[in-house]
């Protein structure tokens, strides 16, 4: 059988419906791409979280044809359970030969196993499924707070998954905790802050930093006209804190880089290079 007409009934045998997974970016409207814009128009059905009541207003100006997801949550229930029934409902659309978008907060692959699962489970059913990049939460914190993460080194961790795990802090550079607002539920029910988790968060990093350390709790802003928050705060008062849902721990370095120099001997750098002076 020639190769073009064997091509042209693969492609008339593939599953029709697609999925395409973007990000929307963190402040509406302003940091979305224009293809991520034009795949939104061009969609038969859009995904998508309201997080903010200006989310469903500024899509529905895009394209009209919408299911908002954030019904699949359930007070009480773990957000687990949501998370498999939002994925199904995505890939029923796609069965049923749609070009379904799920327009994500952010990046769509950051903080989000929703989408990778549902791409993953598609493409082993033989459909197509591709994820677009956005504009994250760290690339606004970076921004707003001027620090450039290869300056110093940055390390980040998700504040439950840096409890849960043993993990190691470079202290010369940046860590930052991701969601530290619900840090250590573990039952994937709760939004909202629990003392007890938050003073076991301060007790684990203690090991590192000493309490009066300045610390940065650190909102992006949802809207233009608003402005990001920036909260310096010594580590020892985190648990008076206002934490909202989308608060991120900064935790700026607490000594300088020590030069290896066994290392930079290896290399061969001179006596009188600016890296042996620091």
């Amino acid at each position: 059988m020639p190769a073009k007409r064997m091509a042209n009934m693969t492609r008339h045998l593939a599953p029709q419906g697609r999925l395409t997974c973007l990000g929307l970016g963190i402040t509406l409207g302003s940091q979305l791409t224009e293809l991520a814009r034009n795949q939104l128009a061009a969609a038969d059905l859009v995904f998508f979280h309201s997080n903010t009541h200006y989310l469903a207003h500024f899509l529905q100006q895009i394209n009209p044809n919408l299911v908002d997801l954030q019904p699949f949550y359930c007070p009480g229930q773990s957000r687990s359970i949501s998370y498999q029934a939002m994925i199904a409902a995505v890939i029923n659309a796609v069965q049923a030969g749609n070009n379904v978008v799920w327009a994500c907060y952010g990046h769509p692959g950051i903080a989000s196993w929703p989408p990778h699962e549902a791409m993953r489970q598609l493409k082993l059913l033989g459909y197509a499924a591709k994820m677009e990049a956005g504009i994250a939460a760290d690339a606004c914190l970076y921004a707003d707070l001027a620090i450039d993460p290869i300056a110093q080194g940055c390390q980040k961790f998700e504040a439950s998954q840096f409890l849960f795990y043993q993990r190691n802090l470079d202290v010369s550079g940046y860590v930052i905790l991701w969601q530290v607002a619900i840090v250590g539920d573990f039952s994937l029910c709760n939004l909202t802050p629990n003392s007890r988790y938050i003073a076991v968060l301060i007790q684990h990093l203690l090991h590192w930093y000493p309490p009066e350390h300045l610390v940065i709790l650190y909102e992006a802003a949802d809207l233009p006209i608003w402005q990001h928050r920036a909260e310096t705060l010594p580590l020892s008062q985190l648990a008076q804190a206002k934490l909202n849902q989308i608060t991120t721990l900064v935790i700026p370095p607490l000594e300088k880089k020590q030069i290896n120099s066994q290392i930079l001997d290896l290399l061969g750098v001179p006596a009188d290079h600016a890296l042996r002076q620091q």
